[in-house]
């Protein structure tokens, strides 16, 4: 797998998380109020720009682990700001992943 830095991810999922922040925010709080026993939870983006899609998901750590392994969810929770919360966008188009903290 190749790993790369950048400091934002594509324009148009940018674009559609400050457009929708708020929504978005409702889901990952809902989602950590039906899951009281995580430290923290991951909102999970797939989106395609050609397609004009944008899935958005909260996943706790067992529905994480049908994407990656447990081991990549310990350590991307253990290297965020724990004030933050963790978007996890899978680009379907670029093949690519973008982890932000908002």
């Amino acid at each position: 797998m190749n790993v790369q830095n950048i400091d934002t991810a594509p324009s148009y999922i940018m674009k559609f998380i400050h457009g929708n922040m708020e929504q978005l925010c409702n889901i990952y709080d809902e989602g950590m109020y039906n899951n009281p026993d995580l430290d923290r939870g991951i909102l999970v983006f797939q989106c395609s720009e050609n397609n004009n899609t944008m899935d958005v998901q909260f996943m706790n750590d067992e529905m994480m682990e049908g994407i990656i392994s447990k081991e990549n969810i310990i350590n991307i929770k253990n290297n965020s700001q724990p004030d933050k919360k963790i978007f996890f966008v899978q680009d379907l188009d670029l093949g690519c992943i973008f982890l932000l903290q908002i």
